[in-house]
């Protein structure tokens, strides 16, 4: 049976995963964004690791100024709602944009310093770009005897910055299984629905949409 790696994870190295990306804009070449966000994160968050475990808030300023800049949260929150975002007002989705946000840092960010012994690699052999998009190839070292886990970022240039708009761990792609979730939620209640749960912190909605993967993987082994 193929194991869901990434979601034995603790969620909020899952975060990491997700987001640990272009805060170091500067750079032009996609794999070297993607290399020194990852270092200096870690960094920031290794020279202060008895204040980050201690004040969640510290964790989630970490996130919001080293993380947050580098990812294309906007074009995120449109992919996610697919036709819903073309039918919805500008209200809407502004309120979704944020309520998308605040419920990932909050579900994830606030334990992130209780795992920074995992050391993550770029695998510039399996990362390729172009003028539209770039994938950086990475895999996280897990020890103990467990295979590594395979993570690509998905980038693409948003007003001359490369940013990340989607990630792929072990081939599932979190904007689509996202995307899925919501639109069940949608469908049955409607999207204003959605974003009052998502405004009032309701971890439910997250937790199925990482559940969903693991029962997918798992019933596709054999």
């Amino acid at each position: 049976m193929k194991t869901l790696r990434f979601l034995a994870l603790p969620a909020p190295l899952w975060l990491l995963l997700l987001l640990a990306l272009p805060g170091a804009a500067q750079a032009d070449n996609p794999t070297e964004i993607i290399k020194q966000s990852i270092d200096e994160v870690y960094e920031k968050l290794r020279a202060n690791e008895d204040r980050a475990q201690e004040d969640p808030d510290f964790v989630i300023g970490v996130i919001e100024d080293k993380i947050l800049p580098g990812v294309d949260v906007e074009g995120m929150s449109r992919l996610v709602l697919a036709r819903h975002w073309r039918d919805a007002t500008s209200e809407q989705r502004e309120r979704f944009t944020e309520a998308f946000k605040k419920t990932l840092l909050q579900a994830y960010g606030v334990q992130l310093a209780d795992h920074l012994d995992k050391e993550i690699r770029v695998i510039e052999r399996r990362s390729r770009q172009d003028d539209r998009m770039a994938v950086v190839a990475t895999e996280i070292v897990m020890g103990s005897g467990q295979s590594n886990l395979q993570v690509n970022y998905r980038l693409r240039p948003v007003n001359g910055e490369w940013k990340v708009f989607d990630v792929e761990a072990e081939g599932l792609s979190f904007v689509g299984n996202f995307r899925n979730r919501f639109n069940e939620e949608i469908n049955r209640n409607g999207l204003d629905t959605l974003i009052e749960r998502l405004e009032d912190g309701d971890r439910e909605l997250v937790d199925d949409a990482m559940d969903g993967i693991a029962d997918e993987v798992d019933n596709g082994d054999g």
